[in-house]
């Protein structure tokens, strides 16, 4: 789960976490120069609730915490917060001013998946891709096609990339799959039309791994690794423009860094 989304949940947090958590996202430039201590003080706290808040929040303590969120507070100014990415334009708006709102969706969308990728899982993801005899990619609906552009490119280098869900036969490509196999799932929501493919792949010891927006999905939880995109489009939208960039992005990412492996064997 991206960090903008986990300070968001409050589900996850006591109430005396949550006034922690309240305090940070109020004062965002303050967190930045404070110590441990003084966040402490500043929420009536202790050290050791402040090490567990940063530890429910995915870091190991308050220092690995502040560090991914300067880099949370600094990718924020570049980025508009008042898009809204599942109705970007309104119906009496003249045609240049649709333009510009499409534009920004574009740019907006790019600039908030820079600020969630993690180098060193992509790097892991793209030696397990690399190194993988076959990769069957799930996926339905605009995310296939989405995936079916990604296999065309990989052709390229002869890389074949298989859509397992292509003629609903993901339980068939499911039960071949090996431990030498990689399952690529790409679903911004929950879906559980993949939970026969997953107990299967899991029982075949099959490595996945999940594009999603979806921390929650039991296909998150049971990824070796995963790109989590901050979920931002409503189930009621105008298209899928914000989540189909994302996963066009991500995949276009994996593949210019598969084409620079291939490059260097060469």
């Amino acid at each position: 789960m991206g960090l903008s989304d986990q300070l968001e949940n409050e589900t996850l947090y006591t109430k005396t976490e949550l006034e922690i958590i309240l305090y940070i996202k109020n004062n965002p430039q303050s967190i930045i120069h404070m110590t441990i201590g003084e966040l402490a003080q500043a929420t009536y706290s202790s050290n050791a609730t402040i090490i567990r808040t940063c530890r429910k929040l995915g870091y190991h303590g308050f220092r690995d915490f502040k560090i991914d969120f300067m880099k949370h507070i600094e990718s924020l100014k570049y980025v508009k917060q008042d898009i809204d990415f599942s109705f970007p334009f309104q119906n009496d708006e003249p045609t240049w001013q649709i333009i510009n709102n499409i534009a920004n969706v574009y740019k907006e969308s790019i600039d908030l998946i820079n600020s969630e990728l993690h180098i060193d899982e992509l790097e892991q993801i793209v030696d397990l891709l690399d190194k993988a005899q076959r990769v069957f990619i799930y996926a339905i609906g605009d995310s296939k096609i989405t995936a079916m552009s990604f296999t065309n490119k990989l052709i390229k280098i002869g890389k074949f990339f298989y859509i397992a869900t292509e003629n609903r036969e993901e339980i068939s490509f499911s039960m071949a799959a090996t431990p030498q196999d990689v399952a690529l799932f790409i679903t911004y929501s929950k879906q559980d039309v993949y939970r026969d493919s997953l107990r299967t792949l899991l029982y075949n010891h099959v490595p996945i791994i999940t594009i999603t927006s979806n921390a929650d999905d039991i296909l998150f939880q049971y990824s070796r690794y995963h790109i989590l995109i901050p979920h931002k489009e409503n189930n009621e939208k105008i298209a899928t423009f914000y989540s189909q960039i994302s996963f066009q992005y991500v995949l276009s990412i994996l593949y210019s860094l598969l084409y620079k492996r291939h490059q260097k064997r060469k």
